[in-house]
C-alpha cells in the first residue's frame, strides 16, 4: 500500500486486528503495481492475469468513478505515473513533454470476464488513487461481520471511524495542523489527497496528474473529503478533484452534497462546505479570516465558505521547501 496501516480496536479484538492485516496483505497482492508477484504488476507487464475478485471489483468501481468524474479519475494514468515518472520507484524521472503527450490512456482498454482480466498493449494501470480507500472499506466490512462497531482503520489519509473519533487536518505547508475535527456520525469515511508528499525533484512534479492534459493539477495542494461509509469512492474523488480546474471541482462538489470537503488552494486559501452533517470542527490559532461568498437566495446549493490559511512559517522559502 506504500504507507503505514493503523488499526485500533478494543483489546479483546486482537485476533480481528491480525485478521484485518492479513486481509490488507491479500488486497495488496491483488492491487499492487510494485511487487513482482502482485497481480497488477503482472497485468501491466503481460496484459493478462487470471480473474481475481479483489482486482475485478476495484477495476469495476474505478470505471464507475471514471464516469462519475467525467474522466478526471482514470486508473490508466499508470501509463504516465508508472511508465514515465516511476513515482515511488528508485528510477523516478521527469519525462519529456513529447513522451507525456504520446502516453496511451483508455479506461475501455481494460476487459474483465469470468476467467481473465486483460488490458491492451501499452496500457498500464495504477490503482494508487483508490486502492487504500478500497482496503479500508474491505476491512470495515469484515469488522462489521464480526459485530465490531468501535475503533478506527487508517491507511495514511484514508480513514474509517467506526464510531465517534477526533482527528486533525495537517497543513500542506508545514508539519502543523490547522483544524481539529470530531465525527458526528458512526462509519465516517475520510480521505485526504495532497501534492506535497510524492513528487520527483520538486513539488511541481507531484504525482497528481490530470489524465486529460498529462499535466499536474495546480488548483489545490490538499483535498480532504468526508462521507458515510464509502472510502473507495471518496479516495477516488479526492484524486479527481486534485487534478480538476477549480471551477469544475466546485461544480462537482455542489452536485455531490453527500460529501463534505476542505480544499486548500496553492495560495493558502481554504474552501470548505457540507461539513455540518459529518463533523464538528475548530480552526486552530493561525492568522485566518473567514469570508462567505454571496449566493442567490433562490439557490438550493450552499456555496463553499472561504478562509485564508496563512502560516507564519510559510513566508520563509526554506521552511516551505522543507
Amino acid at each position: 500500500m506504500g504507507t503505514f496501516v493503523h488499526i485500533s480496536l478494543k483489546e479483546q479484538h486482537n485476533r480481528q486486528i491480525s485478521q484485518s492485516f492479513r486481509r490488507i496483505k491479500e488486497i495488496e497482492h491483488s492491487l499492487s503495481s510494485y511487487e513482482s508477484d502482485a497481480l497488477v504488476y503482472r497485468l501491466n507487464h503481460t496484459h493478462h492475469v487470471p480473474y481475481d475478485a479483489y482486482l475485478a471489483e476495484a477495476i469495476e468501481k474505478s470505471k464507475q468513478y471514471y464516469q462519475d468524474t467525467q474522466g478526471y479519475f482514470d486508473i490508466t494514468i499508470g501509463s504516465i505515473s508508472k511508465d514515465l515518472y516511476h513515482f515511488g520507484e528508485e528510477n523516478s524521472a521527469i519525462p519529456s513533454e513529447e513522451a507525456l503527450q504520446h502516453a496511451k490512456l483508455g479506461i475501455d482498454a481494460i476487459e474483465i470476464n469470468t476467467t481473465n482480466i486483460r488490458t491492451e498493449e501499452n496500457i498500464t494501470i495504477d490503482l494508487g488513487g483508490m486502492g487504500k480507500g478500497y482496503a479500508v472499506d474491505e476491512v470495515a466490512d469484515f469488522l462489521a461481520e464480526q459485530n465490531i462497531s468501535r475503533g478506527t482503520i487508517a491507511l495514511s489519509g484514508d480513514i474509517r471511524c467506526l464510531d465517534i473519533c477526533t482527528f486533525g487536518l495537517q497543513s500542506p505547508f508545514s508539519e502543523q495542523t490547522f483544524a481539529s475535527l470530531k465525527s458526528k456520525i458512526p462509519q465516517l469515511s475520510i480521505s485526504t489527497s495532497g501534492t506535497y508528499r510524492r513528487y520527483v525533484g520538486t513539488q511541481a512534479n507531484h504525482h497528481l496528474i490530470d489524465p486529460k492534459t498529462a499535466k499536474q493539477g495546480k488548483a489545490f495542494v490538499s483535498v480532504s473529503l468526508f462521507t458515510h461509509a464509502n472510502n473507495s469512492k471518496i479516495d477516488a474523488y479526492a484524486t479527481a478533484i486534485s487534478v480538476m480546474p477549480k471551477e469544475k471541482a466546485l461544480a462537482f462538489l455542489k452536485v455531490h452534497d453527500e460529501i463534505g470537503f476542505v480544499l486548500v488552494e496553492s495560495n493558502g486559501k481554504i474552501l470548505y462546505g457540507n461539513l455540518e452533517k459529518f463533523v464538528s470542527f475548530t480552526w486552530l490559532a493561525y492568522r485566518e479570516k473567514a469570508t462567505i461568498p454571496k449566493s442567490s437566495k433562490k439557490s438550493k446549493i450552499n456555496n463553499p465558505i472561504e478562509k485564508s490559511l496563512i502560516h507564519p512559517d510559510t513566508t520563509t522559502p526554506v521552511m516551505m521547501s522543507r
